[in-house]
């Protein structure tokens, strides 16, 4: 049986610890139709889930308008919402008018490479962008997405802020790649929420983050569970995908200082047996088995 479906208070907010990635919904040339995408989303809500998360760049924002849909005016749900990826055309159009400099192309092309943009301007246009596609007076949480150490400073934190005030954003916070930004941006004063990767084979930014003064102020969620899909070849060499995901997703969330953790799901079925699976539990001697063999890979 799971903690993860259980709610509880997260930055002053009641969420469940396990969170709905929504990265892959709504990628229509990826055959990921809009219905399916939406009927993801109800099924993960219906299931108890209460946590969401977002992005501008996700399918081009159609994560997005999918997202706004199935939650539309729900005060039980918690949507995260990140900007500052220029992974489409918008974005690149939005942030050369905000800084006056011409953005690298390379976020349109298929890689993880991506030029950012955390102009203050910027990102004022890409949260009134975000609440268009999602339907919503307010954005729940607004993140930073994968800024450096050096992004996160008084003038974006200032900004962030701004946002709030002006009712734009209730909460914001950043989605980060490694310690040296997940120590910035939790020093910053006005940000709840902290993604941070932690998965059963590389805990050291949670780690990072388990003696500093503010992690009982900040929400720090878990992402890339699965390690990016990595450790799961190995997970499941030794069991059967549902409970290799669901012990994965378990041990993400196990470190003191996070409060939940992200799974992608993308299609009706993949939440009904990720989320069964979660609420069934793994047998002890099945999970200390995944565990090994995704810490001493064969």
């Amino acid at each position: 049986m799971t903690d993860l479906l259980t709610p509880t208070t997260m930055a002053g907010r009641t969420v469940t610890p396990l969170g709905l990635g929504t990265a892959r919904l709504g990628a229509v040339w990826q055959r990921r139709g809009l219905r399916a995408g939406l009927a993801t989303v109800h099924t993960a809500l219906d299931l108890g889930v209460t946590l969401v998360d977002t992005a501008d760049c996700y399918a081009r924002g159609i994560s997005e308008r999918i997202v706004g849909r199935a939650v539309g005016a729900r005060d039980d749900v918690v949507v995260m919402t990140k900007v500052g990826l220029l992974k489409t055309p918008l974005a690149l159009r939005d942030a050369a008018a905000a800084s006056g400099r011409r953005a690298s192309f390379s976020g349109l092309r298929q890689g993880p490479e991506s030029d950012r943009s955390y102009h203050p301007d910027y990102l004022r246009s890409a949260a009134r962008a975000c609440l268009r596609r999602q339907g919503r007076e307010a954005l729940d949480v607004l993140l930073l997405h994968e800024p450096g150490a050096g992004d996160l400073n008084p003038e974006v934190a200032a900004a962030m802020d701004g946002l709030v005030t002006d009712g734009l954003v209730r909460q914001w916070g950043a989605s980060v790649r490694d310690v040296d930004a997940a120590l910035a941006a939790i020093a910053l004063p006005g940000l709840s929420w902290l993604q941070v990767p932690v998965n059963a084979g590389d805990t050291s930014v949670a780690d990072a983050l388990a003696d500093h003064p503010r992690e009982r102020d900040v929400a720090v969620i878990a992402l890339g569970a699965l390690g990016d899909g990595t450790l799961l070849p190995h997970a499941t060499s030794v069991a059967t995908p549902p409970h290799a995901i669901a012990t994965l997703t378990e041990a993400a969330a196990a470190p003191s200082p996070v409060d939940g953790v992200l799974l992608g799901m993308s299609t009706p079925e993949h939440a009904v047996a990720n989320i069964s699976a979660l609420q069934a539990g793994t047998p002890d001697g099945v999970a200390d088995a995944i565990t090994l063999a995704v810490k001493e890979p064969a």
